[in-house]
């Protein structure tokens, strides 16, 4: 950390950033690959109960069983953890956020958000590789341990559960997890620099590390309604400018300037075009347009499917319902069908809005045109009531 600036470095402690010495640099992995636990009574019985959560999660109807999906995160996780590949189970799970997480078992989680938020397999690569270093630093067996001072009076159970979830069973518990917030605020910035050596190792792009948080920031900054202040739990987390800012001082110190010259990531560009109905429909979902919008313009740059990212414009203008929308969405359906490989309810969605502006001829067209597309669709009774009417 000797080539971060001082002002830098002053900024980063008026912040709240854990700011450390130079032997940082030198920051490596605290156990061997294979490794579990063997004597510690508190770390077996974290063990059995992550175990037991594993097994739950496992019939989880939110878990993404897509095989092209997840063999692309396992071939990231197994690139990033090189010999602890073996030691990770990896979860996609159905969830429009930003997130991914590690258990000291060695089962990952990763949201299907961090996926539709990456531009790079580098960006996601970034994230993974952060929570690899949670694991290999034994993170999790270190807060434990120090939510065990402060539970005196909780159950095993309970702070288990505070280290899966991040939400205790009762207020004294939460309270008690959150006194250990500045523990937790250096358990992430140890996890960001050895991640961040992890991704170089693996040949990623290092600049990913704060490219991931940039993209963040910008889909904040394009709510239409500003998030709340973030709630206690989150300020266990470094503040995401602050965090990108001191991660890009220091890849570019480590490894120079990025590379302007990126060509575009066609494996992830090929998860995302099969994968797209599932994983837009979940973020429209949230109702937050803003950020939706941002997403999607985004991917029209990133070159997702064109037809595609417009039918997803529809959608989001015709769920928005403002004034003007309604032709917004319009606009965008014909756009998609226009372009030649829009989904079929970007027909039907067409055939509604026209009914609605009293123009029968076009809803019976793009009614017809939908069942052609899609014979066996749920809501065929109804468009074959409005043909026949």
């Amino acid at each position: 950390m000797n080539h971060i600036r001082p002002v830098f470095l002053l900024a980063c402690l008026l912040a709240g950033w854990p700011v450390f010495s130079a032997e940082v640099e030198t920051l490596d992995h605290r156990i061997p690959p294979g490794y579990e636990p063997v004597e510690a009574e508190d770390e077996l019985g974290l063990w059995m109960e992550m175990r037991e959560y594993e097994q739950a999660l496992k019939q989880s109807a939110l878990l993404v069983r897509d095989p092209d999906l997840n063999d692309y995160l396992q071939e990231i996780v197994c690139r990033v953890a090189a010999a602890y590949c073996k030691d990770f189970r990896v979860y996609l799970i159905r969830n429009p956020d930003f997130n991914a997480s590690m258990t000291a078992t060695g089962m990952m989680q990763v949201w299907t958000g961090l996926i539709v938020r990456a531009n790079s397999t580098d960006e996601i690569a970034a994230v993974i590789g952060h929570e690899i270093s949670h694991y290999t630093l034994l993170h999790s067996l270190a807060t434990l341990r120090a939510l065990k001072k402060k539970l005196a009076t909780g159950t095993f159970v309970d702070i288990a559960l505070i280290l899966a979830t991040g939400y205790g069973t009762g207020l004294g518990q939460t309270m008690a997890a959150l006194s250990v917030m500045s523990f937790s605020r250096e358990q992430e910035t140890e996890a960001d620099l050895l991640g961040v050596r992890l991704l170089a190792e693996a040949a990623y792009d290092p600049h990913a590390s704060y490219g991931i948080w940039q993209k963040i920031i910008a889909e904040e900054e394009a709510a239409e309604v500003k998030r709340e202040k973030p709630g206690a739990f989150g300020k266990t987390h470094p503040d995401a400018k602050l965090r990108a800012a001191y991660l890009k001082e220091l890849v570019t110190a480590r490894y120079g300037p990025p590379d302007v010259e990126a060509v575009a990531d066609q494996r992830l560009l090929s998860v995302l075009n099969n994968n797209y109905m599932l994983l837009m429909e979940d973020q429209l979902d949230t109702n937050r347009y803003g950020r939706t919008k941002e997403l999607l313009e985004r991917h029209a740059a990133l070159g997702v499917e064109p037809s595609l990212v417009r039918y997803f414009y529809g959608e989001m203008f015709r769920q928005r319902g403002k004034e003007g929308d309604r032709d917004l969405a319009k606009s965008a359906y014909l756009h998609s069908v226009e372009l030649g490989k829009a989904p079929a309810k970007a027909y039907s969605n067409l055939g509604y809005l026209y009914l609605k502006e009293g123009d029968t001829e076009s809803a019976r067209t793009y009614f017809a045109k939908y069942l052609d597309i899609d014979p066996d669709a749920s809501d065929r009774d109804m468009i074959e009531f409005y043909l026949e009417d």
